[in-house]
């Protein structure tokens, strides 16, 4: 039974080597304690079995244990994901270009910012900020870095789809006109 469904035993370290490896492969500046000092899942025998399980913080000072649904797949999938916060913050912003977009105003939403940036410790984000007279938001996506080494045409492609949802949007003819932007991502004889 273990083998099947904890396939790396029953020290949740194995697990977080796991998603620590993956994180990694789309975030080189990552660190394993982006994912250990943020942890909220973990492994526990509950009854006689061991079980994936879930962290909550009660509020008065204890902590309720509650089993999850998951296989092992999808429990490094969790350990591996939510840390966007800690990877911007870990990693400060070096250099940017702003985009031009398309499509500026959404009703009264009007687009504020749109941003490639460049990261010290290395990868790329993308930073929207977007607002009326009474409220405003604002979204970094990270651009995995194997995107990054596709063509082009692939990039742009793989790019639209993690960034493009919502009312404003920015288009390949956008990123094509974009000043610098090919040489600023690496696309020199794109």
């Amino acid at each position: 039974m273990m083998k099947e469904k904890f396939p790396y035993g029953y020290d949740v370290n194995a697990y977080i080597d796991k998603a620590f490896e993956r994180m990694k492969a789309d975030f080189p500046w990552a660190t394993r304690e982006m994912i250990t000092n943020d942890i909220y899942i973990g492994i526990e025998k509950v009854g006689d079995d061991y079980e994936y399980v879930s962290y909550l913080s009660m509020g008065n000072g204890k902590t309720e244990i509650r089993p999850l649904q998951v296989d092992s797949e999808e429990f490094i999938n969790r350990l591996a994901s939510g840390h966007e916060w800690g990877l911007e913050m870990e990693n400060p912003v070096e250099a940017f270009i702003d985009v031009p977009a398309s499509c500026r105003c959404s009703g009264d939403w009007f687009l504020e910012t749109y941003q490639i940036r460049k990261h010290k410790k290395g990868g790329y984000s993308t930073h929207v900020q977007a607002g009326n007279r009474s409220a405003g938001g604002s979204r970094t996506f990270f651009i995995p870095a194997s995107y990054l080494k596709l063509p082009w045409e692939e990039f742009l492609d793989k790019y639209l789809e993690l960034v493009s949802p919502g009312p404003f949007y920015v288009g390949w003819d956008d990123m094509e006109k974009a000043p610098g932007l090919k040489e600023f991502l690496g696309y020199e004889n794109a």
